[in-house]
Formats: structure tokens, C-alpha cells, sequence
């Protein structure tokens, strides 16, 4: 790979680790304490399971990162991202997913307690604008407009600065808002023990505390991958069908090829 990281990309490998292994080793401590699996634990076990379709989506959304930032190994499926993918992703998938399921949590139960919603509706609901604004703030700006990566081909008239360099497809915002949505229902749905409707089903099933653990981190990894492959579906969809036609003609990154159709 060519380039040098700029302090923009520099930040956002921070971002990835730090912010990753973070909320990882908070999660511990926090089930350490409480001698039971910690929705915070649980949602990072979670974002990090299902970081591989993360290179699919890039090949179905024509995303391009920068050449500069280092990648993982070429290994199927990790090698549909053109030109690879960025080894921040695994861990940066923690921060990307949880931080804003903490702020979706925060605001909905103050929405929830301010005007007498349901704790589940004001979740869904305050989740799903927050996952849409995070995600629009992160990939749209940070992402697209100051070069961490690029969106090759976009679906036309769906998109912000269509046409550009910099565009950024509206779609993406929304899928990620869905995942985050249901982060956020996750990590604050929860009972008097602070205990998610994951963990409550789970003890249903079993009394025994270590396969309950055991049944709650397969149950949260599932949920987590079928969401993620069901909001990627349409992405595909639009891929297979040929609907993402506007973009730059131009290279994304000088000397690195578009990734053809």
C-alpha cells in the first residue's frame, strides 16, 4: 500500500483500537463485578462477530479505503473490500456500534421518563435516529468528505453529493441506523437486575449460570449476524440488479483503480 496516514486516519485507527478494546475491557469488568454477562459485553462480542460482512458490504456498496491504512490478510471473505480491508475493522466495529447504542440508551430513557413512552418504543425510536445521524456524521464526513474512504457507485438520487468524490448513499445511513436501533433496544431493555431480554430468555431455557452465559453470547452473535446480513440484503440486491449507476469518473485514490461493476 502507498500514502501516508493522515491525522484524520491516524484518529480513526484510534478510534478503532482504542475505543474497541475500551468498551471490550469495560464490558469484563462490568460482568467481573455484577458475576453475570454484561449487556455492554454482550453487544461487543456481538458488533465484533459480524465485522467479516463488513468486506461483502464494501464490494456491494463500491466502498474504497484509503491505501494507506494498513489491511487484514487476503482471506475470502475479507478480500471482497477492493483492494482489502482495513485490519481497524474487528475492533472498530465495537466502537462504531456500541457507542451510539450507549447514547440511543441515555436518550431514550430520558425520552421515555420526559414523556411517558414506552421504554421500548422510545428506544427503537431514539435508536434509530441516532444510528442514522451517527452514521451519517461518521461516513458521510469523517468517511467520504475527509478521504478514509470513498463510495464508487451509488444508487441515483439517493445520495449526498452525487456525483463527487465525496458522494455518500442516504441507504447506508439508514441500514446502519437499523442495526443500531436494535444495539440500543439491546443494552437498555433491561430488567431490575440489569439483566437483557436475552439474557431473561436464556435463563429460561436453562438454570445453570455458565450454559445461560454460554446461550446468551450464541444467541446476541446470531442476532447480531442476521441483522446485519438482512440490512446488507438490499445492498446486494441493488448490486446484482445494476441500480448503483452514478459516480466519479475519476479515480477514488490516485493510482488505485475504481472497482469496476
Amino acid at each position: 500500500m502507498s500514502g501516508s496516514l493522515t491525522p484524520i486516519m491516524k484518529a480513526g485507527i484510534a478510534f478503532a483500537y482504542i475505543g474497541g478494546l475500551g468498551f471490550l475491557a469495560a464490558g469484563t469488568y462490568l460482568s467481573i463485578r455484577h458475576r453475570r454477562l454484561h449487556p455492554l459485553l454482550l453487544l461487543c462480542l456481538s458488533a465484533i462477530s459480524f465485522s467479516w460482512i463488513e468486506a461483502p458490504y464494501d464490494w456491494a456498496m463500491y466502498a474504497q479505503f484509503a491505501p494507506a491504512i494498513p489491511r487484514m490478510p487476503s482471506w475470502w471473505p475479507l478480500n471482497k473490500t477492493w483492494h482489502g480491508l482495513p485490519s481497524p475493522v474487528p475492533p472498530g466495529y465495537i466502537s462504531y456500534f456500541v457507542l451510539p447504542a450507549l447514547i440511543g440508551t441515555a436518550l431514550g430513557r430520558w425520552t421515555s421518563a420526559r414523556f411517558h413512552w414506552r421504554r421500548p418504543i422510545a428506544l427503537l425510536s431514539v435508536g434509530l435516529v441516532v444510528g442514522f445521524v451517527w452514521a451519517l456524521c461518521f461516513n458521510a464526513i469523517l468517511g467520504a468528505r475527509l478521504g478514509i474512504f470513498h463510495y464508487g457507485k451509488v444508487i441515483p438520487g439517493l445520495a449526498l453529493f452525487e456525483g463527487s468524490t465525496h458522494q455518500y448513499p442516504l441507504y447506508d445511513a439508514l441500514a446502519m441506523g437499523v442495526q443500531m436501533m436494535v444495539f440500543t433496544y439491546l443494552l437498555g431493555r433491561t430488567d431490575g437486575e440489569g439483566r437483557t431480554v436475552i439474557d431473561t430468555w436464556a435463563r429460561t431455557v436453562t438454570t445453570n449460570r455458565i450454559g445461560a452465559s454460554i446461550l446468551s453470547v450464541v444467541a446476541v452473535v446470531v442476532l447480531g449476524n442476521v441483522l446485519y446480513g438482512a440490512v446488507f440484503a438490499p445492498h446486494l440486491a441493488a448490486k446484482i440488479q445494476g441500480w448503483e449507476t452514478a459516480g466519479p469518473t475519476d479515480q477514488l485514490f490516485p493510482g488505485i483503480p475504481n472497482q469496476p461493476r
